[in-house]
């Protein structure tokens, strides 16, 4: 392949009018200028209108393959790189030997420009619309959701109609999560506090299984050192008669054994 074109007098010039798509489906840059070309021997043997079609082929393709990836309001940068790329000699893979070089001008219709300007305006509507929706969640989640206690009393508010009804389960499974410092004082107090209840509704009404989960507490509680626990005083027979506790004169509890042993 040669290091460049032929002299001048092999070489052709035409006029260049073409639509050239933008990154906006359904609006296109006009293209206006010259192609200069020299087409190979092999091509120009099919005749001038052969060698013209190649030409503008190759051209076709470069110009595309630039303003498609690029919005109509940047016409500006479409432009530049499509002179950078097309306004000097070169040659293509898809046609050796085809030299060309171009100077084209881009341009929008008056169609276009204003199908463009709505467009960006309806862009700019939603995308205002959006970052005032998340500034809203935000303020919302920073006055709402930024203390546990600050969660309550707006979980209050909304029910102030219903207290007698409000179910705390619904909150504190659906809403409390969400609360950034949900960890706090209250909150694991509450967890304890339905732990207890669940356990003890399991125990029902059988004065020995209530005996027998006291005294193993009571045994646990001194395994662990806790000698200081406030416990309540039994006055309850069922505690110190029931089977199973510290008073039956049947077999031990283990847990109360190994209390004793230690």
């Amino acid at each position: 392949m040669s290091q460049g074109p032929a002299p001048w007098w092999s070489r052709r010039r035409c006029r260049i009018r073409s639509q050239w798509p933008t990154s906006l489906p359904g609006i296109r840059f006009c293209a206006r200028g010259t192609l200069t070309y020299q087409a190979p021997a092999h091509i120009r043997a099919n005749g001038t209108a052969s060698a013209r079609a190649a030409a503008r082929l190759a051209l076709d393709k470069l110009g595309r393959g630039i303003t498609q990836d690029h919005r109509p309001e940047q016409l500006d940068t479409a432009q530049e790189n499509l002179t950078l790329a097309a306004a000097h000699w070169h040659t293509t893979e898809d046609a050796p030997g085809l030299w060309l070089k171009a100077r084209i001008t881009l341009m929008l219709t008056e169609q276009d420009a204003g199908r463009a300007q709505r467009f960006q305006d309806a862009l700019r509507d939603v995308t205002l619309q959006l970052e005032q929706e998340q500034e809203r969640r935000d303020l919302f989640r920073q006055a709402v959701f930024n203390t546990p206690d600050t969660t309550r009393m707006w979980w209050l508010e909304r029910h102030l109609d219903q207290l007698e009804t409000l179910d705390w389960g619904d909150f504190n499974e659906k809403i409390l999560p969400l609360v950034g410092a949900a960890d706090d004082i209250q909150s694991k107090a509450e967890r304890i506090a339905r732990t207890v209840l669940y356990v003890w509704e399991k125990l029902g009404n059988d004065p020995g299984q209530h005996a027998r989960f006291t005294t193993t507490v009571r045994t646990v509680a001194e395994q662990m050192g806790w000698t200081d626990a406030p416990w309540a005083a039994s006055d309850d027979p069922a505690t110190t008669d029931a089977p199973g506790s510290s008073g039956d004169t049947g077999t031990s509890d283990p847990l109360a054994g190994t209390g004793a042993g230690r």
